[in-house]
C-alpha cells in the first residue's frame, strides 16, 4: 500500500503510543520546528482548561500542564500589627504583616494619602505568610495617615491594601507610665491621668484594662480628657503596691494602654490630738508610747509662766494584739484672769491618759503683784513676783511620777522657777518647769524650762514637747524685759507684746502677761498622745 493512502482518519487514538514507538524512532530531525510553526495559532485567550507541553527536567520527559497552573499570583494581605504607630514612643516601630504568597525576595512599603511611597527601614521575610518591617518615625507624617500597604512578591507582582496603618490616631498618654504616687492607709488619695487624641477632636475615655485599683479608689472620666483616680486608701497590714493597666479610647474606638501603680503605706504610728480609742493592729504586742498632758496657764498681772504638761515616754509598752486602749488628751489650763488674788493664778492643765499610763497636767503660774506661789503639776508653774522687798514666791513642784517602768525611768516633769522681789519697783516672776529642765528663777532670766525631744512622730525627725512658759520680768512698761518659753511649745512672756499661749499639741505652758491690763491671757497648750509600732 502506498503511504499516501494512510490518512489521520484511518489511525485510531491508541494506534501510536510510547509502547509502540521504539526508542529513537522520532528524532529532532524528524520532529522539527514545523511541528509548532506549522500549526494554526489560537486566536483567542487560552482557556484555563487548555494544556501546554513542557519538558520536565527531573524526569527528562515531556509533560502537559494546565494553563491555570502557569499563572503567577500576587501576594495576599491579611493583617498588620500594630495598626497604629505612636511616634511619641521611641524612634521606630516594628510591624508584623501577615498574608500569603510571600515568595523569596518579597518586599513591602507604605503609600501615603498623596501617593508618595515611604520605604520601610528594613523588611525581613520570615516565611511565605509573614514579613517583619521596621518603620522609622521621622519618615511618617500624621497628616498623611492612614497609610496604604503595598506588597511585592519575588516575581515583581504587587498588591495594594488601602488605609491599613494609622499614625498617632490612637490616644497618646501625656501621663508617664509607672507610679501615680503613694499614700497612707485611711487617708484620701487623688491622681489624674491624661491622654490626648492628636488628629481629631474626639473625647478620650478611660477604663481599667487589667489589674485593679486599691480598694476604696475608683476611676472617673472627667471633661478635658482627664481620668481621675480618687477615694480613701484601704487599711493594709504592710506597704502594698497595686499594679494595673488603663486603656484610653477615643470616639473612633482607637485605643492605647499604659501601666500604672499606686502604693498604700501601712500606718506605723497614730497621733491623737483629741480623745479617742486606739485599735491595736493584729499581730502588734508592743508599741512605743508618748503621752503629754495639757500645759498650765500663765499667771496674770506680771505672773509666773505656766508649767508644761507632764511627759511620759515608754518604748516597748505592752498591748494586746487586736485589742483596744482608751485615750484621753488633756486640754491646757486657763490663764489667770486678773481678778482677785485667786483669779490671778493660772489654772492647772488636764491629764492625758493612755490605758494605765497617765501624764499629769502642768501647774499654773503664780499671780504677779500678789506674790503667789506657782501651782504644782506635771511640771510646776513659776512663782509670781511682786513690787517691793520681801521673800521669794516659790515655784510649783513637779508631780509627774518618775518611776521604774519597762525600760527604766519614763515620767518627766520639773519644778517651776521661784519669783523674786529684790527691791522696790522691780517685779521678777519665775518661769514654768519643762519636761527636760526646771524653770528659771525670777532673778535669773525667768525663761521656761526646755522640754524633751523624740522622733516618734515620723520616725526620723526630733521634735520637742512639754516646754515651760516664761515668767513676767520687770516693772510696768517701758521697763518690762522679754523672756522666752522653753523648747517644746512654752509661751513667751508679755514683753514687749502680749504673752503667748502654750503651743497646742505640745503641752507647753502659757507665758506670764506683763500686767493685769493685758487683754491677751496665756492658757497652756493642749496635750498629745502618739503611738508607734513595727
Amino acid at each position: 500500500m502506498a503511504l499516501n493512502k494512510i490518512k489521520t482518519g484511518s489511525i485510531t487514538d491508541d494506534a501510536v503510543n510510547s509502547d509502540k514507538l521504539a526508542s529513537g524512532s522520532v528524532t529532532s530531525a524528524e520532529l522539527n520546528k514545523t511541528a509548532i510553526t506549522g500549526q494554526t495559532e489560537l486566536s483567542e485567550q487560552a482557556n484555563d482548561a487548555d494544556f501546554t507541553l513542557i519538558f520536565d527536567t527531573s524526569s527528562s520527559s515531556l509533560k502537559k500542564i494546565l494553563r491555570s497552573n502557569l499563572k503567577q499570583s500576587a501576594p495576599v494581605f491579611t493583617a498588620v500589627s500594630p495598626t497604629n504607630v505612636d511616634t511619641g514612643v521611641g524612634s521606630t516601630t516594628t510591624l508584623t504583616i501577615t498574608g500569603t504568597g510571600f515568595t523569596a525576595g518579597s518586599n513591602a512599603r507604605l503609600v501615603d494619602n498623596s501617593g508618595k511611597i515611604v520605604e520601610f527601614t528594613t523588611v525581613t521575610r520570615n516565611s511565605a505568610t509573614q514579613l517583619t518591617c521596621v518603620a522609622t518615625h521621622s519618615t511618617l507624617d500624621t497628616t498623611q495617615s492612614p497609610y496604604d500597604i503595598q506588597l511585592i512578591n519575588g516575581e515583581g507582582i504587587a498588591t495594594l491594601s488601602a488605609n491599613q496603618l494609622d499614625v498617632n490616631a490612637a490616644p497618646i498618654f501625656i501621663t508617664s507610665a509607672g507610679s501615680l504616687g503613694s499614700g497612707t492607709e485611711g487617708t484620701s488619695f487623688s491622681a489624674d491621668i491624661v491622654a490626648q487624641d492628636p488628629d481629631s477632636t474626639s473625647v478620650v475615655t478611660y477604663e481599667i484594662q487589667s489589674g485593679s485599683l486599691p480598694a476604696g479608689l475608683s476611676l472617673t472620666n472627667l471633661p478635658g480628657d482627664v481620668g481621675r483616680i480618687s477615694g480613701t486608701l484601704p487599711s493594709v497590714s504592710a506597704d502594698t503596691t497595686s499594679n494595673f493597666v488603663i486603656r484610653a479610647t477615643d470616639s473612633a474606638s482607637n485605643t492605647t494602654s499604659r501601666a500604672f501603680s499606686i502604693t498604700v503605706n501601712n500606718v506605723l504610728f497614730q497621733t491623737f490630738t483629741s480623745s479617742g480609742t486606739f485599735n491595736v493592729p493584729t499581730g502588734v504586742s508592743s508599741v512605743d508610747l508618748l503621752v503629754v498632758a495639757g500645759g498650765g496657764g500663765g499667771g496674770n498681772d506680771g505672773g509666773g509662766g505656766g508649767g508644761a504638761g507632764g511627759l511620759v515616754f515608754i518604748p516597748g509598752f505592752s498591748v494586746t494584739p487586736g485589742g483596744t486602749v482608751s485615750v484621753t488628751v488633756g486640754c491646757g489650763g486657763a490663764g489667770g484672769d486678773g481678778g482677785p488674788q485667786a483669779g490671778k493664778r493660772g489654772s492647772v492643765g488636764q491629764d492625758s491618759v493612755f490605758g494605765t499610763i497617765t501624764a499629769k497636767g502642768g501647774g499654773g503660774g503664780g499671780g504677779g503683784d500678789c506674790f503667789q506661789a506657782g501651782l504644782d503639776g506635771g511640771s510646776g508653774g513659776g512663782g509670781g513676783g511682786n513690787i517691793g522687798g520681801g521673800d521669794c514666791a516659790a515655784g510649783g513642784a513637779a508631780t509627774q511620777p518618775t518611776q521604774s517602768g519597762q525600760s527604766g525611768a519614763y515620767g518627766f516633769g520639773n519644778v517651776g522657777g521661784d519669783g523674786h522681789r529684790p527691791g522696790n519697783l522691780i517685779q521678777l516672776s519665775g518661769g514654768g518647769g519643762g519636761a527636760g529642765a526646771a524653770g528659771q528663777h525670777g532673778n535669773c532670766g525667768s525663761g521656761g524650762g526646755n522640754g524633751k525631744a523624740y522622733t516618734i512622730a515620723d520616725g526620723t525627725t526630733p521634735v520637742f514637747y512639754a516646754g515651760g512658759g516664761a515668767g513676767s520680768r520687770g516693772n510696768p512698761i517701758p521697763t518690762w524685759q522679754p523672756a522666752s518659753g522653753g523648747q517644746g511649745g512654752g509661751g513667751n512672756n508679755g514683753a514687749p507684746s502680749g504673752a503667748q499661749a502654750g503651743q497646742a499639741n505640745k503641752g507647753g505652758g502659757g507665758g506670764g502677761p506683763s500686767s493685769s491690763g493685758q487683754s491677751s491671757l496665756a492658757p497652756g497648750g493642749k496635750g498629745i498622745v502618739i503611738v508607734r509600732w513595727t
